[in-house]
Formats: C-alpha cells, structure tokens, sequence
C-alpha cells in the first residue's frame, strides 16, 4: 500500500466517521426535542469567519451543581455519620441540624448550597420525600428528570478532549488515561441479562472503591497552580443487530 493510497483510506475513514459521529448527535438532540434550526443556527455560527463566544453559563452552572450532586449521594450512602445500624442511608429533614441536607452538603464538601441541593433533589428519581418530609435516597446514583442533552454534552465533550490528547504527538499535552472497550458483535440477546446485572454490580463496585480515594485528592480552600479536575466514567452499552452481514469488513 502507498503513501497516498494509505492517506486517501484514512480521508475516507475520517469522513464515513464524522458522518456517523454527526448522525448520531443529531438523531440523539432530535429525540430530546432540539429542533433542526437550532442545529442549523449552531452550525452555521461554528463555522463563520469568527467562531461566537457562545453563553454557556447557565448549562456550566447546572453541569457542575449534578456532578457535586454525585458526590453528595455517595457520601449520603457512605458516610457512617449518614448510615443507620444496618448501614442504609438514614432520611433527612431540610430544617437545619446534623442528620438534614444541610448537614449532608456540608460534609460532603461540594461547592453548591444546600438550597440548590434540595432543589435539584425535589426534581430527581434518586430521592422520595415522605409523607413527614423526610428526603430518602432510593438510589446512589443521582439522576435528573430532563437532563438527557446537558449530561451528554458533559461527558462527550470530556471524552473527545480526551481522545485527542491520547492521539496527540505534543508530549506535553498528552496525557494519556485508560481508554479500553471489549465488543462482541453477534450475541444471544435474550441470554445476556445476567453479565449485564454482573457489569453493573462490578462497575458501581469499581466507583466506590476509588471515590474515596479521589475525594481525598479534593483541595480545601482556594485553588492552586496545577490544579484541574479528575472524573471516572462506566460505561455499557447493547443493540440489536438490524441486519446480518454476510461478507467480512475490510480495513
């Protein structure tokens, strides 16, 4: 195989891959209601002369209030201060006092208050409120009604920053993580609910054991030169197939 040969492979494949990367995006922001003239509007803008200084405040500030809200649920499932005899989260009132939301937030040493904390709890399936006002966590991983795009756009945009620091060639940029995935194309889908019970329980385990290790990276007080942030992403996926393949791909 050529030089050119090689490179004009590499064009095709980078294009039949921006096709499927953008197909996909905009078949995910269609399902979540974004119409095609905000997509339009959002290309066109991206590609002018100057590229906009977008506003991206608001989605900022509700992006790093749910990853806070990540570390106030884990330390409400893990913290003895938190837990009952049996070790189970213990309810909490929103009045002031040690065993409140107030009490959580404060331990679990986020940046957001405990007003926007019982905010956000109020619209989340992770959370029941009783009929005394109690909030009782029914699950640790914290989820939001209606964040599908924001929480997306919060982890793909991390990711391709990632990859590109992992393919970059600048040394001093590239810091490469683990970047691993295991696929098997052709699987019984009706046999496959036990190993994904298994990667769930093994995943949510894998977090739990490094979340105290990296909150106690946190840094109290003002940041320092050097400092940034640090996140750890579990991710599984299955599909059906849509059709059988009746020749082997070639590369």
């Amino acid at each position: 195989m050529t030089r050119n040969t090689a490179s004009t492979d590499t064009n095709i494949v980078n294009r039949q891959g921006a096709n499927a990367l953008l197909a996909a995006t905009i078949g995910f922001l269609q399902t979540n209601n974004i119409s095609k003239q905000l997509i339009l509007d959002s290309v066109r803008e991206h590609y002018g002369l100057q590229r906009p200084k977008l506003n991206l405040r608001r989605y900022r500030r509700l992006a790093r209030a749910y990853e806070a809200m990540g570390t106030v649920m884990s330390t409400w499932f893990s913290s003895p201060k938190f837990l009952d005899g049996d070790c189970r989260p213990l309810p909490l009132s929103v009045s002031s006092g040690s065993l409140s939301i107030h009490g959580l937030v404060r331990a679990s040493r986020v940046s957001i208050s405990a007003a926007v904390a019982i905010r956000l709890m109020q619209r989340s399936r992770s959370i029941k409120i009783d009929a005394n006002g109690y909030y009782r966590p029914l699950r640790r991983e914290f989820v939001l009604s209606e964040f599908a795009v924001p929480r997306a756009a919060l982890v793909i945009e991390r990711y391709l920053e990632t990859l590109h620091r992992n393919s970059s060639r600048n040394k001093k940029e590239c810091v490469l993580l683990l970047e691993r995935n295991c696929h098997v194309p052709s699987v019984d889908m009706t046999a496959i609910a036990p190993i994904l019970r298994d990667i769930k329980s093994r995943g949510s385990a894998y977090i739990e054991s490094v979340n105290g290790d990296i909150e106690s990276l946190r840094q109290k007080g003002a940041r320092r030169n050097g400092s940034g942030e640090l996140s750890v992403h579990i991710f599984a996926w299955t599909r059906l197939s849509r059709r059988k393949t009746k020749h082997p791909p070639k590369f």
